[in-house]
């Protein structure tokens, strides 16, 4: 279980991170658009900036999953790198334990209602003229803290196999 759990739950990873970084070139279309539009037409857009913020804000929230299965967040390096692969399995599962799960626990529990409330009501974006619908980005951060700990599942399936002693080291 200790390595199926992990091959499932990183292949669920990768399956999601590879349309996610299309959003970035569909950001950047967006926002050409609006430039070429604001300043050579004089004609800006009603809609560019919500849509610009959606986006980016879903690039963000659904990458985050991905950023720690290729241990892409930050870390404070300076005693961790001296430590054997062992010592660092125990440090991650302890903390993970404390302070990623509960958190994150915390928030999933917070944000169902959040997003069913907004479906609920159809809620729009209220800082725009433009009203677009804003629950389908309040869906999309429901769905980046789910995957967020399912990988954080599988991170922690991979330090207990190099706490018990299994050869195979966490990739670093």
């Amino acid at each position: 279980m200790l390595t199926l759990i992990p091959r499932i739950l990183d292949t669920l990873t990768n399956w999601v991170a590879w349309p996610v970084k299309w959003i970035v070139l569909l950001l950047a279309f967006v926002n050409c658009y609006e430039v070429v539009m604001r300043y050579v037409f004089g004609q800006p857009s009603i809609w560019a900036y919500d849509v610009s913020y959606m986006l980016g804000g879903s690039f963000f929230v659904l990458g985050i999953a991905y950023a720690l299965l290729t241990k892409a967040h930050v870390r404070v390096d300076v005693l961790y790198v001296r430590w054997s692969a062992r010592t660092r399995a125990l440090v991650d599962i302890v903390l993970s334990l404390i302070l990623f799960f509960p958190a994150f626990t915390v928030l999933l529990y917070k944000l169902v209602p959040w997003v069913v409330r907004s479906w609920a009501r159809q809620e729009k974006a209220s800082g725009s003229f433009w009203l677009p619908p804003i629950y389908p980005l309040k869906t999309i951060i429901l769905i980046a803290v789910v995957l967020l700990l399912l990988q954080g599942i599988s991170e922690l399936c991979k330090d207990i196999k190099v706490l018990i002693g299994n050869n195979e080291e966490k990739a670093e």
